[in-house]
Parts: structure tokens; C-alpha cells; sequence
């Protein structure tokens, strides 16, 4: 055999050798590397973002704790906008057409506990104004057979009295001026009543209404 043929025989082997190694080579990477998940990599769960409703109000952030089937009475704190629980049995009763109180249930105090004072519907009186130490403010009314609801705040440091003549007041004869709106029920004699608001021994601004309430 001439030289030209064993250089072609060595070109030949080393060739082949070098493809066996080659194969070799592959067939180990394909067997050391991780098996890979079949289909789409699934996202962790906090990675998932909610498809619930969205909660942005005072409001909804209530109803969304609570029961769907629940009956839930609530009421709006007026100077913060927030959302508070009342007691089983408080509600106010609404008239739609105007917006104003017609009837309430349970407690006066758990649902108007500050800020200005409801509007009623049947409101027969109602007086905002300041009042110097010593004076005082004096309204009548007659009895025609309803609930009577007097409501009475005042504000600024001070003290106010409250008094009444041909009917007594079921309440706080005398409050300090905190805003706090204070609640009484008013039960007539047997004719027109009279209803005395004075401040005690400094100058204070008052809120008061007497409103009358179906039976």
C-alpha cells in the first residue's frame, strides 16, 4: 500500500472517531439534563391575581365580610365617611322620594351619635343658633297623638339645660357641649307643650329639633 493510501485510511478513521464521539457526547447531554414539564409552567398563586369584585368603599368592604343572605342594618359616621355596625333591631326608615326620616327603630342614640342633626319628615320645630349664658330658647307644640322625638346638641365649651312644661322629657335634663347629639322622647299632658333650651354659664351654639313619629 503507497503512502497516499494510508493517509486516506487515517483520515478515514479519525473521521469516524471523531462522529463516534459526537453521538456519544449527545446521547449523555440528553440524559443528564432535567426533565422538562410538560405543557405551559403553571404560575404560583400568589402570582395569580384575584378575579373577585373589586372593594373599594367603606361600603363595600362591609357587605364583602359579611353573609350574602345576612340582613345588615348600618349607619355612616358623618364627620369620617366610615361604615359602623349598629345593633340588631336600630334602623331609620327613608322616604325615597325625598330623602328624609319617616320612622326609626330601636335606639336614637346608636344611630345619630354626632354631627348635624337628620332631617325628619315630620319635623315640627327645629333651631340652630348661639345662645349667651342665662338665655334661654323656648318653643310650644301641640299634641295630635305621635311618638315626639326631641333632639338636642350643642357645641363650644359649656353646658345646656334642657326643661320642659306640660310634658315630660325622657332624657338628659342638662349635656355638655361636645357635639354629642343627645336624644329624648318627649310625652305631652293633655294639651299644647312647651320645650326650654339655655345655656348654663357660657356662650354656646345649639342644634335642636322636635320631630314627630308614627305610632
Amino acid at each position: 500500500m503507497d503512502a497516499t493510501s494510508d493517509d486516506r485510511l487515517r483520515s478515514v478513521v479519525l473521521f469516524g472517531a471523531a462522529v463516534a464521539v459526537l453521538a456519544v457526547g449527545g446521547w449523555w447531554w440528553r440524559a443528564a439534563a432535567p426533565a422538562s414539564t410538560a405543557g405551559a409552567a403553571v404560575p404560583s398563586a400568589a402570582a395569580v391575581p384575584s378575579v373577585g369584585p373589586s372593594v373599594s368603599t367603606p361600603m363595600e368592604r362591609l357587605l364583602a365580610a359579611e353573609q350574602p343572605d345576612e340582613r345588615l342594618t348600618v349607619r355612616m359616621d358623618p364627620n369620617t365617611g366610615e361604615v359602623l355596625r349598629v345593633r340588631s333591631g336600630s334602623r331609620v326608615v327613608i322616604d325615597p322620594a325625598t330623602g328624609s326620616i319617616t320612622d326609626i327603630e330601636g335606639d336614637p342614640a346608636v344611630l345619630f351619635p354626632s354631627g348635624d342633626l337628620p332631617v325628619f319628615q315630620e319635623t315640627i320645630w327645629r333651631e340652630e343658633r348661639e345662645l349667651a349664658p342665662g338665655q334661654g330658647l323656648t318653643r310650644q307644640a301641640g299634641d295630635d297623638g305621635a311618638r315626639y322625638l326631641l333632639q338636642y346638641r350643642c357645641t363650644r365649651p359649656g353646658t345646656m339645660a334642657v326643661t320642659s312644661t306640660g310634658a315630660e322629657i325622657v332624657g338628659r335634663p342638662r349635656i355638655d357641649c361636645d357635639g354629642t347629639v343627645a336624644n329624648a322622647e318627649v310625652l305631652p299632658g293633655s294639651g299644647p307643650f312647651r320645650v326650654s333650651l339655655s345655656a348654663v354659664d357660657r356662650p354656646i351654639d345649639i342644634q335642636a329639633q322636635l320631630v314627630a313619629l308614627p305610632r
